[in-house]
């Protein structure tokens, strides 16, 4: 009896930590840059070879497959979830599989009477609002999901807490903005030469603070 437990935690073990994509299943995701160096770093390896596939091809026929290995291995885990869930052996993360080269770093600006001014900026010693916060391992690793397309609900909800907490922190502020600054990891030459390398702002939002305030009011 005891081998057949011992068996049967291996099995449920075992196929839990089958590889996935999990949350990383939308063409949006796969069209993140650090997604596409990955998909392209491999044809060309397959074409090292031999394999000389299309690039649209090759990530529409990856794809499809992906999509229906995910599906098989959920039936396969399907009737495995009460037992994980009872002896808490779940696992909501993956292993790492490459290494970001496309980051997304968080900064939060108020707009007042004088304009827009940073007091957040990711790793920055001058924009520190709420820095302990946000340097909370848990909550960098909650930020960088915010910036994939797949967690826009919960990136609004997060948006409008920074609002309710710009609320009080800058009374003077009329808005309040997030957004993602998206560039390429520097290589170490250019760190070393000082070149800034090119960047894009992304998932922008805008939110204003006077009614937050009218709404804290009428809750007094």
């Amino acid at each position: 009896m005891r081998a057949a437990l011992i068996a049967l935690h291996c099995v449920a073990i075992m196929a839990l930590a089958f590889p996935a994509p999990s949350g990383g299943m939308s063409r949006k995701t796969w069209a993140d840059p650090t997604v596409q160096a990955e998909l392209e770093g491999w044809r060309e390896r397959l074409g090292g070879v031999g394999l000389a596939l299309d690039k649209d091809a090759f990530q529409d026929g990856l794809f499809d497959l992906a999509s229906g290995y995910m599906k098989v291995r959920a039936a396969i885990l399907a009737p495995m979830r009460p037992y994980h869930l009872y002896f808490g052996t779940w696992q909501s993360w993956r292993m790492f599989i490459a290494p970001h080269m496309y980051p997304s770093r968080l900064h939060v600006d108020v707009h007042d009477a004088d304009g827009w001014r940073e007091v957040y900026a990711a790793r920055s010693d001058e924009a520190t609002w709420l820095r302990p916060l946000f340097d909370h391992d848990r909550m960098r690793a909650a930020v960088f999901r915010y910036a994939w397309p797949n967690f826009t609900g919960t990136y609004r909800a997060f948006c409008a807490f920074l609002a309710r907490r710009a609320a009080v922190d800058f009374p003077e502020a009329d808005q309040i903005r997030v957004r993602f600054r998206k560039g390429r990891t520097p290589t170490p030459e250019e760190v070393r030469a000082g070149v800034e390398v090119p960047s894009t702002w992304s998932n922008a939002r805008i939110l204003d603070l006077a009614p937050l305030r009218a709404a804290d009011g009428e809750g007094a």
